[in-house]
């Protein structure tokens, strides 16, 4: 898998090989393959996400650590209610494409806390079909929030991770 040569925290690293290791020889893993109990000591880390239409993702599993940076249990949220409007569009439009043209995704991003503290974060997204064709796919989504500073754009500015009205990283 030449994403591992990307990936930074040893916790995504871990989650990367598990999600491997479920796959086999498939592309992607069903439902059945996934074994919860190869990553127990991340589950704080991994949220779990349906899609259920192009305009509704909901969290079937958010992790502590997840929740806990957002101030709010986020089980049963709309994934997609987490953007600002002008966003949206863009981030259901990048979620489904990983669903209908199955893919890893890896983003690195410092997120800013209200606080003014700026945690580096590690984000890898892997899909897993359903047991039953006819079921919604959901994407299981590891959070990965390291300590310390990091510079933000290539001019070095941190910019904060714009969230839907009343929503906010603590």
């Amino acid at each position: 898998m030449q994403l591992i040569d990307d990936i930074r925290r040893r916790e995504c690293r871990r989650f990367a090989h598990a999600w491997q290791s479920w796959r086999g020889g498939s592309l992607v893993p069903q439902r059945h393959n996934v074994h919860i109990e190869d990553i127990a000591n991340l589950l704080h880390l991994v949220s779990v996400i349906e899609i259920v239409t192009s305009h509704e993702a909901n969290f079937r599993l958010a992790g502590t650590a997840l929740c806990q940076a957002m101030g709010i249990e986020l089980t049963g949220l709309n994934y997609f209610d987490f953007t600002t409007p002008e966003e949206r569009d863009a981030r259901a439009a990048r979620t489904c494409h990983l669903v209908d043209h199955p893919c890893r995704s890896h983003f690195l991003f410092p997120i800013l806390y209200r606080t003014g503290r700026t945690v580096p974060t590690e984000i890898l997204t892997f899909p897993v079909w359903p047991d039953n064709p006819q079921g919604a796919a959901p994407a299981i989504r590891n959070f990965n929030a390291a300590r310390g500073r990091t510079p933000g754009g290539s001019d070095g500015r941190i910019r904060p991770v714009a969230l839907a009205r009343g929503f906010s990283i603590h």
